[in-house]
Protein backbone atom coordinates (compact mmCIF):
# COMPACT_ATOMS: atom_id res chain seq x y z
CA UNK A 1 0.00 0.00 0.00
CA UNK A 2 2.83 2.38 0.83
CA UNK A 3 4.49 1.72 -2.52
CA UNK A 4 1.26 2.52 -4.32
CA UNK A 5 0.87 5.69 -2.26
CA UNK A 6 4.38 6.81 -3.18
CA UNK A 7 3.67 6.16 -6.85
CA UNK A 8 0.49 8.23 -6.71
CA UNK A 9 2.30 11.06 -4.91
CA UNK A 10 5.10 11.15 -7.49
CA UNK A 11 2.56 11.23 -10.31
CA UNK A 12 0.77 14.13 -8.65
CA UNK A 13 4.05 15.99 -8.22
CA UNK A 14 4.87 15.44 -11.88
CA UNK A 15 1.50 16.85 -12.90
CA UNK A 16 1.74 19.80 -10.51
CA UNK A 17 -0.84 18.45 -8.06
CA UNK A 18 0.55 20.12 -4.94
CA UNK A 19 -2.93 20.69 -3.54
CA UNK A 20 -3.80 17.02 -3.89
CA UNK A 21 -0.57 16.06 -2.19
CA UNK A 22 -1.40 18.45 0.63
CA UNK A 23 -4.79 16.80 1.05
CA UNK A 24 -3.26 13.32 1.09
CA UNK A 25 -0.60 14.38 3.57
CA UNK A 26 -3.26 16.05 5.73
CA UNK A 27 -5.24 12.81 5.71
CA UNK A 28 -2.17 10.81 6.72
CA UNK A 29 -1.33 13.27 9.49
CA UNK A 30 -4.88 13.03 10.87
CA UNK A 31 -4.69 9.24 10.71
CA UNK A 32 -1.44 9.33 12.68
CA UNK A 33 -3.02 11.66 15.24
CA UNK A 34 -5.83 9.16 15.82
CA UNK A 35 -3.31 6.37 16.37
CA UNK A 36 -1.37 8.55 18.81
CA UNK A 37 -4.60 9.32 20.72
CA UNK A 38 -5.37 5.60 20.99
CA UNK A 39 -1.87 4.92 22.26
CA UNK A 40 -2.16 7.72 24.82
CA UNK A 41 -5.43 6.22 26.13
CA UNK A 42 -3.79 2.81 26.46
CA UNK A 43 -0.85 4.37 28.29
CA UNK A 44 -3.25 6.08 30.71
CA UNK A 45 -4.89 2.71 31.42
CA UNK A 46 -1.50 1.13 32.08
CA UNK A 47 -0.54 3.97 34.42
CA UNK A 48 -3.84 3.48 36.24
CA UNK A 49 -3.05 -0.20 36.70
CA UNK A 50 0.37 0.65 38.05
CA UNK A 51 -1.23 2.82 40.72
CA UNK A 52 -3.41 -0.13 41.80
CA UNK A 53 -0.38 -2.44 42.12
CA UNK A 54 0.47 -3.66 45.63
CA UNK A 55 3.71 -5.22 46.82
CA UNK A 56 4.14 -8.89 47.68
CA UNK A 57 4.51 -8.03 51.34
CA UNK A 58 1.18 -6.19 51.38
CA UNK A 59 -0.53 -9.08 49.61
CA UNK A 60 0.87 -11.69 52.00
CA UNK A 61 -0.04 -9.56 55.00
CA UNK A 62 -3.64 -9.29 53.75
CA UNK A 63 -3.93 -12.98 52.87
CA UNK A 64 -2.13 -14.34 55.93
CA UNK A 65 -5.10 -13.61 58.19
CA UNK A 66 -7.36 -15.64 55.95
CA UNK A 67 -4.97 -18.58 56.02
CA UNK A 68 -5.17 -18.78 59.79
CA UNK A 69 -8.96 -18.66 59.73
CA UNK A 70 -9.09 -21.40 57.09
CA UNK A 71 -6.75 -23.60 59.17
CA UNK A 72 -8.96 -23.18 62.23
CA UNK A 73 -12.02 -24.16 60.22
CA UNK A 74 -10.18 -27.18 58.80
CA UNK A 75 -9.19 -28.25 62.32
CA UNK A 76 -12.78 -27.95 63.52
CA UNK A 77 -14.03 -29.99 60.56
CA UNK A 78 -11.39 -32.66 61.22
CA UNK A 79 -12.33 -32.85 64.91
CA UNK A 80 -16.02 -33.05 64.03
CA UNK A 81 -15.34 -35.84 61.53
CA UNK A 82 -13.22 -37.75 64.06
CA UNK A 83 -15.95 -37.35 66.68
CA UNK A 84 -18.60 -38.62 64.28
CA UNK A 85 -16.43 -41.60 63.33
CA UNK A 86 -15.91 -42.51 67.01
CA UNK A 87 -19.67 -42.32 67.66
CA UNK A 88 -20.35 -44.40 64.55
CA UNK A 89 -17.83 -47.05 65.70
CA UNK A 90 -19.48 -47.15 69.12
CA UNK A 91 -22.91 -47.63 67.59
CA UNK A 92 -21.65 -50.37 65.25
CA UNK A 93 -19.97 -52.24 68.12
CA UNK A 94 -23.27 -52.53 70.04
Amino acid sequence: MEDRLIQVLTQMLGNGGWMAIGVVLGYLIRKLEKHVEKLEKKIEKIEGLQKEFITKEEHYRDVSGWRGEIRRIEDKIDRLFEGLMEKLMEVLKK
